[in-house]
């Protein structure tokens, strides 16, 4: 099925990671997203965050059905203030800020100056940054 542990090895807090144990499938990912939806969503209440990681997430398409597997109810209306576009192929996925790399972003804590911020947010990374 699958593997679940922490971020820190040494911490039983923090974000949870499930990962593959054996298959990394798209296809076996949001089977088990659907079938264990409770449980995830408690665990990212219980641990502010859930990483999903390991398995094959190729591009924004297979990002969105896995969150979709995971909640099927996204909103696709962005309300918040950097300039944004929706992904080829998907209806949800948007991109993280359309701006020059060498621009830099202020700190800020996704829409939760909105009267009705967003209950969740799902982000998803498909290539490691150059810089560390």
């Amino acid at each position: 099925q699958v593997t679940i542990s922490f971020l820190d090895p040494y911490q039983s807090s923090g974000p949870l990671v499930i990962s593959p144990r054996f298959d990394d499938s798209l296809s076996f990912l949001t089977q088990w997203l659907t079938a264990h939806r409770s449980y995830v969503e408690s665990q990212m209440l219980l641990h502010g965050a859930v990483l999903i990681r390991g398995f094959q997430i190729n591009d924004a398409p297979d990002f969105e059905k896995a969150i979709m597997a995971l909640q099927p109810n996204l909103s696709d209306s962005y309300r918040g203030t950097s300039p944004r576009s929706v992904f080829a192929g998907t209806k949800y996925t948007f991109s993280a800020a359309d701006v020059p790399v060498n621009y830099p972003i202020a700190q800020h804590l996704e829409m939760s100056f909105l009267k009705a911020p967003p209950r969740e947010l799902y982000f998803g990374c498909l290539k490691e940054s150059s810089s560390k």
